[in-house]
């Protein structure tokens, strides 16, 4: 089946352009501000917020004098009541919530398709308005490239144009429609029964990366707790614990891609059709543990993992059913009876049967997906382990570097 797929394209911007992007961000930041300035001064003295149209009216003839694109103006007045609908949503559940309130130096400045085109070279040009040159950027896409958005996004000392680019994709439906059952996990982030064979991935260059992450965020909280707030050193402490926030928020949102990428390689080489997730949801409010333990949980990357499975997924013209997971990890495959595992290892007390314990979540999902009370598993093979390489993996590569552990 035909469809259409948005995503979203990285270029970066030379840096003779730097002082024009920080200006435009500089801008953006001013219309923004205005926009909630406007809105909040007509709810104080007037008890209502303004309509989207009826401040749009206003703030466009407020910048009448600001030469940009007038549909660049439209869509950060747009970004303004985009976060006042997320407060509006967020706040049925937590009343303690403010609405947008605080004021902006810089804001990702926005292109709509309007002020965009895509010349047959591969050069993007970006309107600024009917008196200023465009913009002109060489880039590598195609001359048939939708481009439905541009912003102006500024990240560790660079520039660089996000480009929501429209495509065509034919998504590809599996003929024999075979079914993979996923067990998530924190040591093992995903373990998955295919109905012949048991595959877990390794999760340890991911874990470590979080304590990394944990220890040095510690390291920066104890000296920011000896310095004076606002002097110098307190500053120059700030900025350095976000570059590692950000640093190492990046290098796990890397490791997953991969993880997830390679996983969805896998099953399309085996003709899946339906992928069945253990659904996890609200499990850090039905499980307890040590301080240690709950750590753990609480930083685990599962709705992550799930939502790049499903969106992946869904591009292979995959179905992703989400399947109840509770006992999974304690239910015998075989007898059907409950146990408790003290480690990694499985021991059913009932009929003897021995097996990783995430393995045997994995087929216990699988076995409750197909509706199935139990699954003779006696001649299964032992679990087949994936370790990861992060300097040898990448998207899409023939033969990746994956090795059994």
């Amino acid at each position: 089946m035909s469809r259409y797929v948005v995503r979203t394209y990285k270029v970066a911007v030379p840096k003779e352009l730097y002082p024009l992007c920080a200006e435009l961000n500089k801008t953006a930041a001013r219309i923004y501000n205005k926009t909630m300035s406007l809105v909040k001064k007509i709810k104080y003295k007037k008890g209502f917020r303004l309509s989207p149209n009826n401040t749009q009216k206003y703030i466009l003839r407020w910048a009448c004098s600001i030469n940009v694109h007038t549909h660049s103006k439209q869509a950060i007045i747009q970004q303004y009541f985009q976060a006042l609908d997320s407060y509006f949503n967020a706040v049925k559940t937590k009343p303690d919530l403010n609405p947008p309130y605080k004021r902006k130096r810089f804001m990702p400045f926005i292109w709509k398709d309007t002020a965009i085109k895509l010349l047959p070279d591969g050069k993007l040009k970006l309107s600024m308005g009917s008196n200023r040159e465009p913009i002109v950027i060489q880039t590598t896409l195609l001359a048939d490239t939708k481009i439905r958005q541009a912003k102006l996004v500024y990240e560790e000392g660079k520039y660089y144009l996000h480009l929501v680019i429209e495509g065509k994709n034919v998504a590809r439906k599996p003929q024999n429609g075979k079914i993979m059952a996923v067990d998530l996990g924190i040591l093992r982030p995903i373990t998955c029964f295919d109905g012949t064979e048991v595959i877990s991935y390794h999760g340890g260059i991911l874990n470590s990366l979080i304590r990394y992450r944990n220890k040095e965020l510690a390291k920066f909280q104890q000296m920011l707790s000896r310095c004076k707030k606002g002097s110098k050193r307190y500053r120059k402490l700030v900025k350095a614990k976000k570059k590692m926030l950000r640093r190492t928020r990046h290098q796990i949102k890397d490791i997953l891609h991969k993880i997830t990428s390679n996983f969805l390689k896998m099953c399309l080489q085996k003709g899946i059709g339906t992928i069945a997730l253990g659904d996890v949801t609200n499990i850090r409010e039905r499980v307890e543990g040590n301080d240690s333990a709950n750590q753990k949980l609480h930083q685990w990357c599962f709705r992550k993992m799930v939502d790049m499975i499903t969106y992946k997924a869904e591009l292979l013209g995959m179905d992703v059913k989400l399947v109840p997971e509770e006992y999974t990890s304690q239910t015998c495959p075989m007898c059907g009876s409950r146990n408790h595992s003290n480690n990694r290892n499985y021991k059913c007390q009932n009929c003897g049967f021995k097996y990783h314990r995430d393995g045997v979540g994995a087929i216990n999902i699988y076995v409750r997906y197909l509706g199935k009370k139990s699954q003779v598993v006696a001649g299964l093979a032992p679990v087949r382990g994936v370790r990861y390489k992060p300097h040898l993996c990448g998207h899409g590569v023939r033969n990746a570097p994956w090795k059994a552990a």
